[in-house]
């Protein structure tokens, strides 16, 4: 007769027994050793972290190691042989109490705790109390336990573990050492699932390994629950295919496929793909999160091209994601990361999920300046340069040919220095809105000053902040009534930043500055300490109170009145 030999899963049938089996938190396990063997040990341990990366295993190699019988000296290592590390590890030992506080919230559930802190351990030299998930303690049992927990009997230690450490007061993170658990790596990572892979007896591709590594997000626990039905599906051999189903993962090489036709302005190939990908069974939510991911590791890639030589990510990405990073730009990058961002955030609030999807992709599409086949009308920044350079040759050779009919006694060198001399130079940008003024265009002289905020300028191009305009086409009038007036092409961008500042914003601090030296002038000193009350709001020039329409026999006239 077999006996039936209970099944555990792969978290737990590896789970660490010593602080070496621990993955990823290296300065964790050296400062608790020092700790440990050089007796230095807190009374109150807060370990902190996201879910599955060894806050409850680490606790309970604490309390083994500190109640360990058998501990060779000079290390924290505990045997694991002993009653105490065997009493543990089963969940049956008298000295350490584990309490979880998710269900255990109220305060009659901490004072029993410190109703127990007065008696001395059983069996073990401490009495240890692990409080898993302790920040969903309750505000009054936070504050019951704070006098233990400062000043607690020495034969009493405290191990809290959290996934939300901000919802923790103060009032307790003060009494406690706080080690934050990292995600474990990537590679890190993928190496453990291979030895477990190893120990089970399964084959398993380097790929398959890769996308339960970015499955896992980093969480141990979470990557050997995927490997554990990964194994289950396919009892020997463990593919991506495999793995990508079992996630209901898009596949990779369609994600590229999709993209790709994305980044063309392909619409009826995109929305057919993604057609293709929703009728395999891809979750819509899936195929825009690897949209994300594969735009992210193009950008990584683009910004660290050796990572392309990195074994831990896929062949795949490592080849199509190199291509894409030699043909799109980082501004195409980052617009379509934004684009998707928000659109996954919408998705996951939305009903319609697949129409909602083929708008995203149609949004990302007609969003970026490309020429795309539907439209070969649409404008673009390239086309709008081109027109504006041919209107403004246009307008240099009519004003050559007018130089050329009225004086026929100048040589074609006299003609060449004329037509330069025909551009325009601006050195700066009040000089360049100040042209709108002059030239009688008051709606975009008022906005240039008052609601736009220059970035950068030079002579040729202007890198503005329009945010205040509403206007669509601001950007294009501006350059395209600079360029006719000044006689050269001009470049008009637009930008989100906010280190600058509008030219009114400038004369406000301007004048303000003015108005302080004024009030130390001596004579204007005098005057407002003789006039009590008296301040000075606005400095203005005579001379700009002169109507400038009025011609000189006019001004003369007024002089004699």
């Amino acid at each position: 007769m077999t006996e039936n030999i209970e099944y555990k899963v792969l978290a737990r049938k590896y789970r660490p027994q010593t602080f070496a089996d621990l993955i990823g938190q290296e300065t964790l396990v050296q400062i608790l050793t020092n700790a440990i063997t050089s007796n230095r040990i807190a009374n109150a341990y807060l370990l902190t972290g996201v879910r599955g990366v060894g806050k409850t295993t680490t606790a309970r190699l604490i309390a083994m190691s500190l109640n360990c019988e058998s501990k060779k000296v000079n290390t924290c290592e505990p045997c694991g042989n002993c009653d105490s590390c065997k009493s543990i590890r089963s969940d049956h030992n008298l000295d350490v109490i584990e309490m979880d506080a998710a269900s255990k919230t109220g305060v009659d559930d901490v004072r029993e705790i410190i109703d127990n802190v007065k008696y001395k351990p059983v069996n073990s030299e401490f009495k240890i109390f692990i409080i898993d998930e302790v920040h969903m303690l309750s505000k009054s049992a936070f504050n019951a336990l704070l006098k233990t927990l400062e000043e607690p009997p020495e034969h009493v230690k405290f191990i809290f573990a959290t996934t939300e450490v901000k919802k923790i007061p103060v009032t307790i993170l003060s009494r406690c050492q706080r080690f934050d658990l990292k995600r474990v790596e990537s590679e890190n990572l993928s190496q453990h699932l291979k030895k477990i892979s190893e120990l089970e007896k399964v084959k398993i591709d380097d790929d398959a390994i890769a996308l339960l590594v970015r499955a896992g997000d980093g969480s141990v626990r979470d990557s050997l629950s995927l490997l554990d039905q990964a194994i289950i599906n396919n009892n020997t051999t463990v593919t991506a295919k495999t793995v990508t189903n079992m996630l209901g993962l898009a596949d990779r090489g369609k994600i590229y496929d999709l993209l790709g036709h994305i980044s063309k302005g392909l619409a009826s190939e995109s929305l057919a793909v993604f057609r293709d990908l929703y009728n395999s069974g891809a979750d819509i939510l899936m195929v825009f999160e690897e949209l994300l991911n594969t735009v992210h590791s193009i950008t990584q890639i683009k910004i660290s091209p050796d990572i392309k030589n990195d074994i831990s990510i896929p062949e795949l990405d490592r080849v199509k994601g190199n291509d894409f990073a030699n043909q799109l730009s980082m501004n195409s990058l980052s617009m379509m990361w934004q684009v998707l961002f928000k659109g996954f955030q919408e998705l996951q609030n939305g009903f319609h999920l697949y129409q909602h999807g083929e708008m995203i992709i149609i949004r990302l599409i007609y969003i970026s300046n490309n020429p795309h086949p539907e439209e070969p009308n649409k404008k673009n920044p390239t086309r709008e340069i081109n027109q504006a350079k041919s209107e403004t040759k246009d307008i240099i050779v009519k004003k050559k040919n007018s130089i050329k009919s009225n004086t026929n006694n100048f040589d074609s060198s006299n003609l060449n220095e004329m037509s330069n001399n025909l551009l325009v130079h601006i050195s700066n940008f009040r000089q360049f809105v100040d042209y709108f003024y002059k030239n009688r265009e008051a709606l975009l002289h008022t906005q240039l000053y008052n609601s736009v905020k220059l970035i950068s300028f030079k002579e040729g191009e202007v890198t503005i902040n329009t945010s205040s305009i509403r206007d669509p086409h601001f950007n294009r009038n501006v350059a395209k009534l600079i360029s006719k007036w000044t006689g050269r092409i001009w470049q008009i961008h637009s930008s989100d930043s906010n280190v600058g500042s509008s030219l009114s914003e400038e004369d406000v601090v301007n004048q303000q500055n003015e108005i302080k030296i004024m009030k130390n002038h001596p004579e204007i000193k005098k005057i407002l300490e003789t006039l009590p009350g008296l301040s000075i709001h606005s400095i203005t020039d005579i001379t700009d109170t002169i109507d400038e329409t009025l011609d000189e026999t006019d001004t003369e006239k007024q002089q004699e009145v």
